[in-house]
């Protein structure tokens, strides 16, 4: 029996994470099929699925994988995704900065599909000084920002408390 150290470092990273936020998303490749989630949700190389400590039932985050009895549309199931399958965590209404990324977890799909982005070329732009010849008269100019008188804006639906 061998012992797996980056995969218990990463349990504990992700174990960490999830206690000190509380409620997380964790981005998981359910394309692969060591992954035991309902089945209409297979296939995504990018499931996200939410944990929260304060659910009712116990969330075990250990070496070998995430377990957990999760619901879906209000159906339970047992769930489990093998750690090597979950490819990134981050908080649902936090900074995707801050959040955790295994980048040898990434699935070759949206390694290929970020690459991809970052490879595209901006589109041409015409230089400045380029004549432009259109059949279009000057639009007027549109009032800014500044132009615009500000007023108090009445809300009627409050009232002043004493």
């Amino acid at each position: 029996m061998s012992i797996d150290f980056s995969q218990q470092a990463k349990a504990k990273q992700l174990n960490d994470y999830f206690q000190d936020v509380g409620r997380i998303y964790i981005v998981v490749d359910a394309s692969a099929e060591a992954v035991d989630i309902p089945d209409y949700l297979k296939g995504d190389p990018a499931l996200r699925l939410a944990l929260n400590v304060r659910m009712p039932q116990p969330i075990y985050i250990k070496a070998k994988g995430v377990s957990s009895v999760l619901s879906f549309s209000g159906k339970n199931y047992d769930c489990f995704i093998p750690l090597q399958h979950i490819w990134g965590a981050y908080q649902p209404d936090g900074d995707l900065e801050n959040g955790l990324i295994w980048e040898d977890a990434v699935p070759d799909v949206i390694r290929k599909v970020m690459q991809a982005q970052i490879s595209k070329e901006p589109s041409s732009i015409a230089p400045d000084d380029a004549d432009i010849i259109t059949d279009e008269k000057p639009k007027e100019e549109q009032p800014t920002v500044e132009d615009v008188p500000t007023r108090p804006t009445k809300v009627p639906h409050l009232r002043i408390v004493k």
